[in-house]
């Protein structure tokens, strides 16, 4: 989004007015359009991060916080009005004095909410009676909103409503909880709007942020080129396929790689063209193993968009973990901002419980049953499902019954993903994910249905026409770590790898003329170039010419230029590089493991001032430092580092005070510190050192060091060298 939506909010974030605006509004703008609402909140929404405005008990008006994701905002704004706003009446009158209160509903009121794809809502409407499909349509059309929620008021039960691609309403998901209404939501969402949405283009105007525009990174790291390719030939020759096996080029995209058989084109020749297959088939891969087949009449930034989306919705956090993620990047973002005066040196988030793990991926069960039940003929007594999955290869197979005819429906793609995000849910657990779901459902006229569920998990050899080939479950097993693997399973995975080695990976040759991707409109624009780095021989200049993502990178000993933002070496003040490496045990469950890299180069002010920013990540116990960050750290301690040492010494040898890692006051008496306050003469400190991600003073005969210093601080990394030099 282009502008900024003001949005003027009840405690509830029931919107009251909306306006939007070109500029960011002041404090004063977002005061006054919450007083002509009557109301103690305003939000300010631009793109997918939110400034929330919010008036306290005295009438006060203030920033809450500023953006922040959706769901801090609305954790936020609980909380304030908790602590601002007098407890209501115990019989749900308006409370004496309070301007903006409300009375409740009563508790077997229905209450429906009209809400986007986020949860936010747009409007209310309360009922007497259970409200019905049209009720529900009514309201979503009123507050153009694709998707109704109704439950009691005093209830954890809603049933979820939506509004598909050809207008029509319909009954997403009924009786479940808030959670898995969201994934049902999401996963709607993702089937019905998102590829119009995509096909609209990659940025058009006033198109919205959507919760499944990014993916993150699966723990075991990208996949190689190589090893995509690799898989992509091995899905070829298993359903003998018309394509070539020999060549492939694979371009890298968000959630994966994108390989095809390239096209030699004689460009000597106008009418070559006339010769070039349309419609080849393009193969999308993702870092976790999952290989789809598409037509190159698709455009590939659609389709890749697509694929994205459902890797995102797949692998995303729980809604609870995923506000708590969020929560500690904000408490952290802040008391970093602060310079660490807040005094915070850890936010720990604790893993799910096996119960709360179990719950989530059993309750998505009903939905999907109740998804399958459309699909069956008029008149219907009872299904059978059969799921076999692995990350990379499925199997899927639907029965329905009526009396003693039967009839196979085949599962359509939106249902497998819905059935891939409950196996990725379910592999939280202890024993992993299934090898197999089970699910059976039956009702007669007059009755409740009734639903059975067995997870397989290869306790016995599966049925043949479930088994998948050995690779699939390498793949599975990498994708997933298992403490255990059943033999038969072990035997076949390796039995059939010992005797028909996979293929080996393949890597596309050098053309004769000129090479392109299948005909489609991204032909025109290029894969990311690879890395290219100088020797590091006598007499070479560094330069770094890559991209991350597809952000471009360039760094030489002159200019340092990432996206839209450069600066010169000469004019850089200061500096900060860090790592961090997080591994996160949680009970009866894998230890998972991420890993960020950071670099930023700047001027003063910090906070305001000219800088380039650059963030790596990778998940993975052992995963591997990235080239790039690896080049502009030793690009600035080389050309960079001596400068500013040289500047800062001097500094202090004329007499003046300094600042270092952002707290830390240097002079020729000593150093001096606010937070925690102390000052220390150059003769009682013993040594600075970095460890951990902090630069670590020691004072003489003191086992603790009496000061850590973040590296992520501007000129924390000279801080070792610096108080060398000035004692030497």
């Amino acid at each position: 989004m282009t502008g900024y939506v003001m949005a003027a909010t009840d405690a509830d974030g029931k919107r009251l007015g909306e306006r939007t605006v070109s500029t960011a509004p002041t404090l004063g703008e977002a005061a006054a359009f919450g007083d002509g609402h009557r109301t103690n909140y305003v939000s300010v929404r631009h793109g997918h991060d939110i400034t929330l405005y919010g008036r306290d008990a005295t009438g006060t008006w203030s920033v809450l916080v500023a953006d922040a994701p959706a769901p801090v905002v609305v954790e936020l704004r609980r909380r304030h009005d908790a602590q601002c706003r007098p407890e209501r009446a115990w019989d749900g009158s308006p409370q004496v004095g309070d301007p903006f209160a409300h009375a409740l509903a009563p508790e077997d009121d229905y209450v429906l909410t009209a809400i986007d794809v986020d949860g936010e809502p747009f409007g209310q409407r309360v009922t007497s009676t259970a409200p019905t499909l049209a009720e529900a349509a009514e309201l979503g059309d009123l507050h153009e909103a694709d998707y109704v929620t109704a439950g009691r008021d005093d209830g954890d039960v809603v049933t979820l409503y939506g509004r598909d691609a050809d207008g029509f309403w319909s009954v997403i998901a009924a009786d479940v909880d808030v959670e898995t209404a969201e994934e049902m939501c999401l996963w709607f969402d993702l089937t019905q709007h998102y590829p119009v949405r995509s096909s609209a283009g990659s940025d058009p105007v006033g198109r919205r942020d959507h919760p499944l525009d990014r993916t993150s990174t699966p723990e075991g790291g990208r996949m190689a080129a190589s090893r995509a390719i690799s898989l992509v030939v091995e899905r070829i020759r298993a359903r003998r396929l018309d394509y070539p096996t020999q060549g492939l080029a694979a371009d890298r995209f968000e959630a994966g790689w994108s390989v095809y058989a390239p096209v030699d084109v004689d460009e000597s020749d106008p009418m070559a063209f006339l010769d070039m297959p349309v419609g080849r088939s393009v193969f999308l891969v993702s870092d976790a193993g999952r290989v789809k087949e598409i037509s190159s009449s698709i455009p590939p930034r659609q389709a890749e968009e697509m694929f994205t989306a459902e890797e995102a919705y797949v692998r995303r956090r729980p809604a609870e973990e995923r506000f708590m993620a969020e929560l500690r990047d904000e408490v952290m973002r802040l008391d970093s901002a602060s310079e660490g005066s807040a005094g915070i040196g850890s936010f720990t988030v604790d893993a799910p419980t096996e119960e709360v793990a179990a719950a989530r991926a059993g309750r998505l069960l009903g939905p999907i049953a109740q998804q399958l039940a459309l699909l069956g003929p008029p008149g219907w007594d009872r299904f059978a499902a059969v799921f076999s999955f692995t990350v990379s290869g499925e199997v899927a197979q639907l029965r329905f019954w009526s009396g003693d005819r039967s009839t196979e429906v085949r599962v359509p793609e939106q249902m497998a993903l819905l059935v891939r995000r409950q196996r990725h849910l379910a592999a939280r657990m202890p024993a992993g994910p299934w090898w197999r779901l089970l699910l059976t459902v039956s009702h007669s006229a007059g009755t409740n249905a009734r639903m059975t569920t067995d997870y397989d998990y290869g306790d016995r050899p599966l049925p043949d026409d479930h088994l998948l080939a050995p690779e699939h479950y390498r793949d599975d097993l990498a994708a997933y770590p298992r403490a255990h693997t059943p033999a038969w399973l072990s035997a076949h995975v390796t039995g059939v790898g010992a005797g028909e080695p996979a293929p080996a990976p393949h890597t596309a040759p050098p053309a004769a003329g000129a090479t392109s991707r299948p005909p489609g409109p991204r032909q025109d624009r290029p894969a990311p170039p690879p890395t290219r780095q100088a020797s590091a021989r006598p007499g070479q200049v560094p330069v770094l010419d890559t991209n991350v993502g597809w952000t471009s990178l360039h760094a030489d000993p002159e200019v340092i230029t990432y996206g839209r933002k450069s600066i010169a070496l000469d004019q850089v003040e200061w500096i900060s590089y860090w790592a961090t490496h997080t591994a996160e045990k949680r009970f009866l469950f894998p230890t998972t493991y991420d890993n960020t890299w950071d670099f930023r180069v700047g001027r003063y002010p910090y906070y305001g001032g000219p800088q380039v920013s650059v963030h790596f990540s990778r998940a993975g116990h052992q995963a591997e430092q990235p080239e790039e960050w690896t080049f502009l750290v030793n690009l600035v301690r080389q050309y960079l580092e001596p400068r500013l040492l040289t500047e800062l010494v001097a500094q202090v040898r004329r007499g003046e005070t300094i600042t270092v890692g952002g707290s830390v006051k240097v002079s020729q008496d000593g150093i001096a510190c606010a937070k925690p306050r102390l000052s220390l003469p150059w003769e009682s400190i013993s040594s600075a050192q970095p460890h951990s991600g902090m630069v670590r003073i020691h004072q003489a005969g003191v086992e603790k060091p009496v000061l850590t210093v973040p590296l992520s601080h501007p000129n924390a990394a000279l801080i070792p060298d610096l108080f060398a030099t000035l004692t030497s």
